[in-house]
């Protein structure tokens, strides 16, 4: 078997329905497998998993890691290929399946990063630059451009055979993902990222939720770069010029909010009469 499709989930019953909704839109032309590794969810998310003929593999909450959900999965993975999913992600490119294999067709190229759909920067530049290669000429023992370009195991594919001889670290609380492109990266693999591969990321979050991704996200930065993250500046000063900045942009989208109001009266106001029906 060529793929395997690997979803990790804990009581996200309604988004990983949509995930797996969003697979039988895929046009592809080879059989392939899902595998869901469930962290003993309490709501109907197995029963789901079941309804769309789901392999299911469960990993006690008291032993999970990222990395441990990972390599119980791929373990029980057949593809030669596997993309690995959270359970929010929606695959919006009809032909994100069919063109995995394809995309691998380079021994040397161990992952597969594809492109988020959240902001027109990003989808803009996947066009303009194209598929880019990362090795360790390119990356030059930067792990800021490991940070920047590794892949993200919401929505990346891996070569199993590559896994097999560099799994993932169990330990680590965070960006396992990081680690791994900069082990296989230093054993002489390559990643191939930008690809014009579209994916959305679903999961609606609290404050305090999202509070805790920012922490668990700057906490691996500073330990993996060694360097504050730059969009949570550590000193007093550049966190007084860093909220300024966000209270203006507050204010431009509020005078902006105004001016479309102003301006949107005045056009009923002149257009209302050609809107009888």
């Amino acid at each position: 078997m060529f793929l395997s499709v690997l979803i990790r989930n804990l009581n996200q019953a309604k988004e990983m329905e949509l995930c797996l909704k969003a697979l039988r839109f895929q046009i592809v032309s080879f059989p392939y497998e899902i595998v869901v590794v469930d962290n003993e969810s309490n709501d109907n998310s197995v029963a789901i998993a079941k309804q769309y003929c789901c392999k299911i593999i469960t990993l006690a909450r008291s032993e999970f890691s990222y990395g441990k959900a990972l390599n119980i999965g791929i373990e029980n993975c057949s593809g030669e290929f596997v993309l690995s999913l959270s359970s929010h992600v929606s695959l919006l490119s009809q032909n994100f399946l069919e063109r995995i294999p394809s995309l691998f067709s380079d021994e040397r190229i161990a992952g597969l990063k594809f492109v988020p759909v959240t902001n027109n920067d990003i989808i803009r530049n996947s066009f303009l630059k194209g598929e880019t290669i990362i090795n360790s000429q390119f990356v030059n023992d930067s792990l800021l451009k490991v940070w920047a370009n590794g892949i993200i195991n919401n929505c990346s594919a891996i070569r199993k055979s590559v896994w097999q001889q560099i799994p993932f670290n169990e330990k680590l609380f965070y960006s396992e993902d990081k680690v791994w492109s900069f082990e296989v990266i230093k054993a002489g693999y390559e990643l191939k990222i930008n690809i014009p591969l579209f994916y959305q990321y679903n999961k609606a979050m609290s404050r305090q939720q999202l509070i805790n991704k920012r922490a668990n996200e700057e906490a691996a930065y500073r330990l993996f770069t060694k360097q504050a993250y730059k969009d949570y500046p550590p000193h007093f000063s550049w966190r007084f010029v860093y909220m300024l900045k966000e209270i203006r942009n507050a204010y431009v989208r509020m005078k902006t909010g105004w001016q479309v109001q102003r301006l949107a009266k005045q056009i009923v106001i002149k257009e209302k009469e050609k809107f009888q029906f």
